[in-house]
C-alpha cells in the first residue's frame, strides 16, 4: 500500500480551503500558472506541481499554506504567520527573472527595493536567473507594488529557463484536488 504524502492528501486540501486567504492564494497561483504555460493543464505534474500545507519551513508560529514549483523550484508560496494559534499575517513569495525585471524597470534587482521600499527583492542561491520578491498582506500598499512589477513577463522567461531543469522531485506531494481547482479557476478566467 502507498502512502500519501499529506501535502498530496485531501485533507490537507480541505482545511486549506477553510483559511481566510485561501481564495487570494488561488487567484495568485491561476495567475502565476496562466502567466507561465500557454497550457497550465497540459504540464500538470510534469512542468509544475501544487501542494497544500507542506512541511517546509513549518515552525510553531509560521506554515506553508501553499507550494507551488515549476520543475524543481519553488516559484511561489504563501506562508501563514501564527500568534497564540491565530493568523496574524501573511507572506507571499513569488520568484521572477531578474533579467527581465531588471530590462523593464531599469534597476537592477539589488536597486529595486528603493522603488517599492515594501518589497524584499532576494537573490535566489540557485546560480539562476531568478530572484524571489515577498511582501507582507498586512504593510498597506505592498500588493500595489506588488502588482506594478513586470510579473507576466518575469513569470514566463523564469518558467522558461527552469524548462530546461526538466521535471521535479515534487510528484509524491502534488495535490490533483488542489490542482483541479486552480485549473477549473483558471479556465474561468479565460
Amino acid at each position: 500500500m502507498t502512502t500519501i504524502d499529506p501535502a498530496a492528501s485531501d485533507t490537507s486540501f480541505g482545511e486549506l480551503q477553510r483559511d481566510p486567504f485561501f481564495g487570494v492564494a488561488t487567484d495568485l497561483i491561476v495567475d502565476c500558472l496562466n502567466d507561465a504555460f500557454d497550457d497550465p493543464a497540459g504540464g500538470e505534474v510534469d512542468r509544475w506541481t501544487l501542494s497544500a500545507l507542506p512541511s517546509t519551513n513549518h515552525a510553531a508560529d509560521r506554515h506553508r499554506m501553499f507550494t507551488l514549483a515549476v520543475g524543481p523550484t519553488d516559484v511561489l508560496y504563501v506562508e501563514r504567520f501564527l500568534e497564540d494559534g491565530e493568523i496574524v499575517d501573511y507572506r507571499v513569495v513569488l520568484a521572477l527573472s531578474a533579467s527581465v525585471l531588471t530590462d523593464r524597470t531599469g534597476i537592477a534587482p539589488g536597486g529595486l527595493s528603493a522603488r517599492f521600499p515594501l518589497l524584499r527583492f532576494t537573490p535566489t542561491t540557485t546560480g539562476g536567473d531568478d530572484v524571489l520578491v515577498d511582501w507582507f498582506v498586512s504593510d498597506a500598499g505592498a500588493d500595489d507594488q506588488f502588482f506594478d512589477l513586470p510579473l507576466a513577463e518575469a513569470i514566463r522567461a523564469l518558467a522558461d529557463d527552469l524548462a530546461s531543469h526538466g521535471r521535479g522531485p515534487y510528484a509524491q506531494q502534488h495535490n490533483r484536488a488542489f490542482a483541479a481547482h486552480v485549473l477549473s479557476r483558471a479556465s474561468d478566467d479565460e
